[in-house]
């Protein structure tokens, strides 16, 4: 038998390195020691000591003849090279890093997903039906698998539903692409794999409450419903993204209580004066703890008036921004602004572009009310002033008379009493559809007012910056 094993001695050591060779490529590319793994190593062990066993003379001249002393170095090395690959491998495994090489990180998530994967305490099931020839079951796969980078509190499956249609039937899936997110009795289908629907997917079954905005109407506001140049669907859209529910309020028909169930109200530049009632129920509304966000332009109504204003740390100039240096396109009024002042809102905003067409400045005032807490959230340039001459056609910096830049575009204040805050805008088209749909330097405005109702909500998780189309 031993002389039988001697004859075959050679061709077994041969079988023993092809072994180890293909169990630590297997190694290399799944980085698991997995049971094919472990069978590879070991029968390649096992044929090499068995060729050891049977051919000791042969291993001892191998390893003191000439030819190894010759070749010594060369072994050294490849068994260095080797040992260098292992560890490599081995530390890359447990301390693995990855990296986004692209200009523009499109193939990072965005900072405000990362936050909301941060914050995750319960696990979310993520269910995803694909067929073989689903046309972005790769890149819906590929998408998923940075959310998992992030977390581990999403736990990811992927079902056939023509092999397995049964289980198609027992979550109620009919379409194929479909993704299913699941968090205790919430659930919530995505039949396209893009950041901003999975995040706003995750959003909506770990979230217990949904907050409700109202947009005030009746004054001819900006219409978060409509369709026209002015309107403001693309923000509504934004905030029902955000797990938001938006609604319209019009004071006028109501009591002279807000409804409970207002986590805010937007004032989206109303062009038509508040009534006196409407006004007295808007001031006890933000006396009481609300929240509002009051967008206006240049001569239009305060319905809050810069009496009630000065009580929250600043007033409204009766004016129009100039700024020929930061202007957007040579737009002398349309002032553009890429540094932000720091506040919980802008915190993120750094690299961002946005800017105010035909705005109007507040004014902070010197010594803040008790109890009141400011931020500056958007600073023109030093060489802008405010224009008080409105009626004449020709811009002209009267130091006297005309508001010197910086001037404020946008400023938060908080009643640390009440909980009351307000966020106030000299400008409102910044928001608009014509502005967020059709420029592509607008990402700083979207995410300027998404930010700024997040603050007014309380909602500090969603204070970010959010993802976009490539």
């Amino acid at each position: 038998m031993r002389a039988r094993l001697q004859s075959i001695a050679t061709y077994l050591g041969y079988a023993g390195l092809l072994a180890l060779v293909a169990g630590s490529g297997l190694y290399f590319l799944t980085r698991q020691f997995n049971t094919t793994v472990e069978v590879l190593l070991a029968l390649g062990l096992a044929l090499v000591g068995l060729f050891i066993l049977l051919r000791p003379d042969q291993v001892k001249k191998a390893l003191t003849g000439r030819t190894a002393r010759y070749g010594g170095s060369a072994t050294l090395m490849s068994v260095a090279l080797i040992g260098i690959l292992v560890l490599v491998n081995f530390l890359g495994n447990r301390h693995h890093k990855r990296f986004d090489l692209t200009a523009g990180k499109e193939f990072s998530l965005s900072p405000q997903t990362i936050q909301i994967l941060a914050e995750l305490k319960e696990p979310v099931d993520i269910t995803a039906f694909f067929t073989a020839n689903y046309y972005a079951r790769q890149e819906a796969d590929d998408l998923i698998k940075e959310y998992l980078y992030h977390t581990d509190k999403l736990r990811y499956q992927a079902i056939d539903p023509e092999l397995q249609p049964g289980v198609a039937r027992q979550y109620g899936i009919t379409r194929d692409g479909t993704i299913l997110f699941q968090q205790e009795d919430r659930r919530q289908e995505v039949y396209y794999p893009s950041e901003k629907d999975i995040t706003s997917a995750i959003l909506k079954v770990t979230q217990e409450e949904t907050k409700k905005l109202y947009f005030i109407t009746g004054h001819k506001e900006h219409d978060p419903q409509g369709t026209g140049q002015g309107s403001y669907s693309t923000i509504r859209q934004a905030l029902l993204d955000e797990n938001y529910q938006v609604g319209t309020l019009n004071l006028s028909t109501i009591t002279d209580t807000v409804p409970a169930d207002a986590a805010a109200l937007i004032l989206a530049a109303p062009q038509v004066p508040f009534s006196d009632e409407e006004a007295k129920t808007l001031r006890a509304y933000l006396d009481g703890g609300g929240k509002v966000m009051f967008l206006t332009d240049p001569t239009l109504p305060n319905p809050l008036g810069n009496d009630y204003l000065a009580k929250w740390g600043f007033t409204l100039r009766d004016d129009m921004v100039v700024d020929p240096v930061n202007a957007f396109f040579g737009d002398y009024l349309t002032p553009l602004v890429t540094r932000y002042p720091y506040s919980p809102i802008t915190k993120d905003l750094g690299g961002l572009t946005s800017f105010f067409p035909v705005a109007r400045s507040i004014e902070p005032m010197a010594e803040l009310p008790d109890g009141v807490a400011t931020s500056r959230l958007i600073e023109t340039g030093k060489d802008s002033w405010g224009e008080t001459d409105l009626q004449n056609r020709q811009l002209s910096n009267d130091k006297d008379v005309d508001a010197q830049g910086p001037l404020v575009l946008g400023i938060s204040a908080e009643m640390t009493d009440s909980g009351g805050r307000l966020v106030v805008f000299g400008d409102s088209d910044f928001a608009a559809d014509d502005v967020l749909r059709t420029v592509s330097g607008a990402l700083g405005n979207k995410n300027l007012f998404l930010n700024a109702v997040n603050w007014l909500t309380e909602a500090s998780i969603l204070i970010s910056i959010r993802s976009e189309p490539p």
